[in-house]
């Protein structure tokens, strides 16, 4: 739809915001309550289809539902010309998948607020019995002060009182963020709205999705199958207990990932707290089975093969890896080098050992003495080895790029990367933020990234003249310009509509630092009549030119003295716009019909005059 059009006499539209397979988003503004909202209308080719049609309507019902601060909050539903639409609360910014690749590096604790919004979302649908199924960063809003907002609950299920769905039911949601049991044909539950939730956190801290394709098959089988990668692979700096946030919540088996959204907002909170540093990897209690189970791909089409041929493939494997334990132990090597070796955890490795009668090296005894020599060593080699090694990483926020670079180098660290991004409070050419930040302890020759200022964000303003002024000044200060209005009376521009602006339409602005001043018409120049009876014909010509008055003369026959006025249209005493014309009858000075004169082209010529 084009912009401008108006939609059940209320919403009218402003620019497109997004084409999907089912409906097309737009933001619009609510003429009736002054506001900017996104109009959300089922898609032409698809108004007859019923599943389509359910859906929409199921996205109404939902988001009528639920009430938070960081959810999309739903204002009205109608049909225009057969077409359902819904009208929701307008987000002024962008989606989290853009948010990410602008910002990157994002500081680890504006992740953890994100995040902690994101879960705020999450956790009040669960407690309303909804599962989201679609949760990804195209489906979680970031306005221009860092407030999230989920929104997209068309495929939202409703849970049972036992708390899951049951039956088989069809794979639905994104297949980049689809939990492993879904891709076995289980039904969703709020753990795989958490496992979802793990992978939106691995990419806000990698900028990169943990699995990748050339087909959905292939990616579900990596969800399925293969380990989550480590965050800290990416990014060494990123504490301990926040990798754990991703490994818990992406555990392959959901019985080991969070119990709850709420829990998972709890262990959140405190991952960069210094009192969790020494804090080790997390690993699943259910990691001590010998294999994940394998994704019963008869009942859904992601990756091709016979499944008997998986099933004995698995047993094989489980032979194979078994028959390497019994012979690694049969050889001396310890459970932990067994363990690592074959890829399993060392209470399964102890576990088949023992089940075979093979006695496997403990090494306990060398436990109490090898920790106080670590202790001692420890005591006399840890402060030398951070005072060689380790280098604090300087303050050089607001400073210009040459000199920041120059810093760093000078502390022993190397600058691999910068990126630039607008600021408003930060100088073009200056220091925004750094990764690692200011303060962290870190190896020397270390990478640090920057992103450096572009200065403020700037916008092309709008030609407004002919729009009204509550619409303009309402656009106008959601861009965050300041408007200004003054008024001017206008014989061509109706009351209410703007005439002019300070700044011409195209300029490119500052809307944090700029004023637009609307000229507004007030409707045309309006007077006092006065009485004009009585007076002489020329009297009346010289108080018209005085007032910018146009006059229409008509003779009528009179006893009246010749050339004095008889009457006036409008009387004396009305308001009078100097865009319209006065009528004002002058006496013949005879009462008879003789006499009587045509005025019609005096008229003329005395109105033209006047005008």
């Amino acid at each position: 739809m084009e912009a401008g059009t108006i939609i059940d006499n209320r919403y009218q539209i402003v620019r497109p915001l997004g084409e999907g397979g089912m409906a097309n988003v737009y933001q619009a503004f609510d003429t009736y309550l002054k506001r900017d909202v996104t109009l959300k209308m089922i898609r032409l080719a698809i108004q007859n289809n019923p599943e389509a049609l359910l859906r929409f309507q199921k996205e109404a019902k939902v988001a009528t539902a639920l009430i938070n601060d960081h959810i999309v909050q739903l204002y009205d539903a109608g049909e225009a010309d057969g077409c359902p639409y819904l009208v929701m609360e307008y987000v002024d910014g962008m989606d989290l998948k853009a948010y990410t690749k602008s910002h990157f590096p994002i500081p680890y604790q504006e992740v953890v607020d994100i995040m902690e919004q994101v879960l705020d979302a999450v956790t009040a649908a669960h407690q309303a019995g909804i599962i989201h199924r679609d949760l990804k960063p195209q489906n979680i809003l970031i306005d221009q002060k860092g407030h999230v907002k989920i929104t997209d609950f068309g495929i939202a299920l409703a849970q049972k009182r036992t708390g899951r769905q049951q039956g088989q039911e069809p794979i639905i949601g994104s297949i980049h963020y689809l939990a492993p049991e879904l891709t076995r044909g289980q039904s969703a539950s709020q753990k795989s709205d958490i496992y979802s939730l793990g992978v939106i956190l691995y990419e806000l801290l990698t900028n990169k999705l943990p699995y990748q394709g050339d087909s959905a098959d292939r990616i579900a089988y990596q969800h399925a199958e293969v380990p989550m990668p480590y965050v800290r692979d990416f990014d060494p700096q990123i504490p301990q207990p926040l990798e754990n946030v991703v490994l818990r919540a992406t555990t392959k088996d959901a019985k080991d990932r969070y119990f709850s959204t709420k829990a998972m907002a709890e262990d959140l909170k405190t991952s960069l707290s210094k009192r969790r540093a020494g804090e080790g990897r997390f690993v699943p209690e259910a990691s001590d089975e010998t294999k994940l189970v394998t994704p019963d791909w008869t009942t859904h089409p992601f990756v091709e093969g016979d499944p008997d041929d998986a099933e004995a493939d698995d047993e094989q494997a489980n032979r194979d890896v078994k028959e390497q334990i019994i012979d690694l132990g049969k050889q001396g090597y310890s459970v932990k080098d067994i363990a690592v070796r074959v890829d399993r955890t060392q209470k399964y490795v102890r576990q088949i050992l023992s089940e075979n009668g093979i006695k496997f090296r403990s090494n306990k005894k060398w436990y109490v003495l090898g920790f106080v020599v670590f202790l001692l060593l420890l005591g006399l080699g840890s402060f030398a080895y951070a005072e060689n090694n380790y280098v604090t990483v300087p303050d050089v926020t607001n400073q210009a790029e040459s000199t920041a670079k120059n810093k760093l180098g000078s502390a022993g660290l190397d600058v691999s990367s910068t990126t630039t991004a607008s600021s408003k409070s930060v100088d073009k050419g200056d220091v925004i933020k750094l990764s690692p930040g200011a303060g962290r302890h870190v190896k020397k020759g270390s990478s640090v990234q920057l992103v450096i200022s572009s200065g403020s964000a700037t916008i092309t303003l709008s030609d407004y003249t002919g729009w009204t002024y509550s619409s303009a000044a309402n656009q106008l200060s959601n861009k965050g310009i300041t408007v200004k209005k003054k008024t001017e009376n206008s014989n061509s521009v109706a009351s209410g509509q703007v005439i002019s602006q300070s700044i011409a339409a195209g300029s490119a602005i500052d809307p944090s630092d700029s004023t637009v001043t609307l000229t507004v018409s007030d409707g045309p120049k309006t007077i006092t009549l006065p009485d004009l009876t009585g007076q002489s014909q020329q009297a009346v010509l010289d108080w018209a030119n005085d007032n910018q008055v146009s006059l229409n003369f008509d003779i009528q026959d009179s006893n009246k003295t010749a050339g004095t006025v008889i009457s006036q249209s409008p009387v004396a005493g009305s308001k009078f716009g100097l865009d319209k014309t006065l009528k004002v009858v002058i006496s013949s000075g005879s009462s008879s019909s003789s006499t009587t004169t045509s005025s019609s082209s005096a008229s003329s010529s005395m109105s033209t005059t006047n005008r």
